[in-house]
């Protein structure tokens, strides 16, 4: 399969996420969480397809599983930032992205 867990796949699905491909995000998601559950990219993955359906609780349970899966993930620091930003948390999201770098 073209989705086995790689390098850039959280990227991939933040550009699927940007161009509001839902069906293509979702499927990718689907994909990627058949093989590593270790990966944070993955989770990042299934976090940015929930947030394209503006299930921000749950976007940020997906991508606070991808930093306890690898703390020094920053991506998926940043990814939780602007769900926080969504979420009109804003002292939350700047700890996020002071995480990120």
């Amino acid at each position: 399969t073209p989705y086995h867990t790689a390098p850039g796949l959280e990227l991939l699905s933040t550009a699927l996420w940007h161009l509001k491909e839902e069906v293509e995000l979702c499927y990718l998601a689907q994909r990627v969480s058949e093989f590593d559950k270790y990966s944070p990219e993955v989770w990042c993955v299934v976090g940015n397809c929930f947030s394209l359906q503006k299930e921000h609780e749950t976007a940020l349970k997906f991508f606070q599983r991808a930093i306890q899966v690898d703390p020094e993930f920053t991506y998926a620091y940043t990814l939780c930032g602007h769900e926080f930003v969504a979420n009109e948390d804003l002292e939350k999201a700047i700890c996020m992205f002071r995480n990120a770098i």
